[in-house]
């Protein structure tokens, strides 16, 4: 991919307008449009990033990753008290979770969901990540979320991505403990007060957003900066009369490397 200069000639947004103002083409890009372009390109460079890892795993190179060709990064090997290698994301059922036809390899889009999980629509991964959830939060080692390790854990994470104001409010313990409790409720579909594995599924995309997540936050924080006439949709004069704010929230310049990277600034 070709790097675009961080002079962001006005040229660029002219010709990239259109390809965002797409459903419809009505000559405004609304906070919908910009979320969909910024997953499509986000996917687009999430894959080169995946071929790329991809390349240094298969030893082989006969385009599959076996488990034994894949080596966990560096700072997983050299300390097994780090989140990831203690939570089994480099372990062999994660790898097995990411084999959707299970013969043992995995191709380049079961490379690209091992790597991202909470991008990916494959029911074993998604279970896998409940299944690790249940791993990290059981402290009483009874294999299900009580309430407290709900509370105390999970509940925020849920909180944090329902409300958009989270990070500038601080409410007391009490206040959240009901409609954490009404919340754990609803999880709880046997009733025993206790949730297992399938009973987080309603609630892991919430817990490890997917692409989506970041994409529309991206949106949201481009029109709000770039929206002068306060109608909630850009046109393309107020894209050029705002280009470094549209800029700085798509593209950052990695100076070893000739791609553009996608930006990092909501992760």
């Amino acid at each position: 991919m070709m790097r675009i200069s961080s002079t962001l000639p006005i040229g660029w947004l002219v010709m990239l307008f259109p390809k965002i103002d797409a459903d419809p083409a009505d000559g405004f890009v609304t906070e919908n449009e910009l979320t969909e372009w910024h997953l499509q390109q986000a996917a687009k460079e999430v894959l080169h990033r995946s071929m790329r890892e991809m390349e240094v795993h298969d030893k082989n190179h006969d385009g599959f990753v076996s488990f034994a060709e894949y080596e966990p990064p560096s700072w997983v090997k050299n300390d097994n008290n780090s989140f990831g290698y203690d939570m089994g994301w480099w372990k062999e059922e994660h790898f097995n979770a990411s084999d959707a036809n299970g013969d043992g390899l995995l191709n380049i889009t079961e490379f690209n969901d091992f790597l991202h999980p909470s991008d990916s629509k494959s029911p074993k991964l998604l279970h896998w990540l409940c299944k690790e959830e249940v791993r990290e939060r059981d402290t009483d080692r009874d294999g299900k979320v009580n309430f407290d390790e709900f509370f105390h854990g999970l509940f925020d994470l849920v909180r944090n991505y329902d409300e958009e104001d989270h990070n500038s409010s601080h409410p007391s313990h009490d206040s959240l403990e009901s409609p954490a409790r009404h919340l754990f409720s609803q999880l709880d579909k046997d009733g025993d007060r206790l949730l297992s594995e399938e009973e987080l599924l309603p609630i892991i995309g919430k817990i490890h957003p997917s692409e989506r997540y970041y994409a529309k936050q991206q949106a949201d924080y481009i029109i709000s900066q770039a929206d002068s006439d306060k109608d909630g949709r850009l046109s393309l004069l107020e894209m050029i009369e705002n280009p470094y704010v549209f800029y700085s929230a798509i593209f950052s310049e990695d100076e070893d490397d000739d791609d553009y990277e996608y930006h990092d600034e909501f992760r």
